[in-house]
């Protein structure tokens, strides 16, 4: 699934330490979980992520990834948050290709 949104909703809810923060309604909705299932997930550590600051022609966006299971959900998002693109990808499902 691969979607060029242009969603001017914020992503980002409070940041911490610099770093943002995702608002557990919309990640969860993301995976097709519920907020309760998905922080259940993070407590027991079944959820990975990565925040990728842009540089030159990326200057002013961020790369999140998002790993729970077989699923990663990647996002650019611009500095306010919004959603420029995002898309779902889903792992064990092809021939490894050496990948990740």
């Amino acid at each position: 699934m691969s979607e060029d949104s242009g969603d001017e909703r914020g992503l980002f809810g409070a940041e911490t330490d610099g770093g943002p923060v995702i608002d557990a309604t919309v990640l969860a909705e993301r995976f097709g979980l519920t907020p309760d299932l998905l922080m259940d997930h993070l407590r027991r550590g079944f959820v990975r992520s990565r925040v990728e600051i842009g540089t030159g022609d990326d200057a002013g966006t961020r790369r999140l990834s998002v790993r729970i299971g077989n699923r990663i959900w990647i996002a650019i998002v611009n500095e306010d948050g919004g959603v420029l693109s995002e898309e779902m990808r889903f792992f064990g499902m092809t021939p490894r290709d050496g990948r990740n």
